[in-house]
């Protein structure tokens, strides 16, 4: 039976492109400086009000969903607010909310407190997400012949192909082999075509 030729083609290469791994932060957050816009006055029905209402009213600009709030006494800065001994609210969703009628003791009034919050805004200079990874085009094949071929820099392939002697034939119940009537051909799996 007639030898199997090799193919006579040069190899083609597979080109994969590897994205930048830096990740673009969605959005960009910053803390607003800290705002003190209203002072505690004496009387039961006041205190110390640095609400998101207050401080729109007196005119300063705080975004409209602050993600986090830090409240503190402008007398105590270094003491966390849970410690300074008043009942007060410090809360995310509207301010800081301090009510003479909720404190004990002898002048049964609020200290002077401020607040700043955490804003955040989409980051517009981020790319659209894709779902492409790479622009660059890559061809991946599944081989299903016994065929093994080798893809290096040089200018050649180095391919292995069965020859007549290890083809298995079905038994069969004369005493001779039949050859095979065709010689083994490359199937396109064992090609690639791939442009870089």
């Amino acid at each position: 039976s007639p030898t199997p030729t090799p193919p006579t083609h040069s190899p083609s290469v597979t080109s994969t492109t590897t994205q930048s791994t830096t990740v673009c932060q969605p959005e960009l957050c910053s803390w607003s400086e800290w705002i003190d816009v209203d002072f505690p006055s004496s009387g039961p029905s006041q205190g110390d009000f640095e609400t998101y209402q207050h401080i729109r009213a007196a005119g300063k600009q705080i975004c409209q969903h602050p993600r986090e709030i830090e409240c503190q006494a402008e007398d105590y800065p270094e003491v966390p607010i849970q410690y300074v001994g008043q009942v007060v609210q410090c809360d995310v969703h509207f301010g800081l909310v301090c009510k003479n009628a909720d404190q004990t003791g002898q002048q049964q009034m609020c200290l002077n407190y401020k607040i700043r919050v955490l804003c955040c805004s989409p980051n517009y200079n981020c790319p659209p997400i894709s779902t492409l990874p790479t622009t660059s085009p890559t061809t991946s094949t599944t081989r299903r012949t016994p065929t093994s071929t080798t893809v290096t820099t040089s200018t050649s392939t180095s391919t292995t192909l069965p020859s007549s002697s290890e083809t298995t034939l079905p038994t069969s119940t004369s005493p001779t082999p039949t050859p095979p009537t065709h010689s083994p051909s490359v199937t396109s799996t064992t090609t690639q075509s791939t442009t870089v």
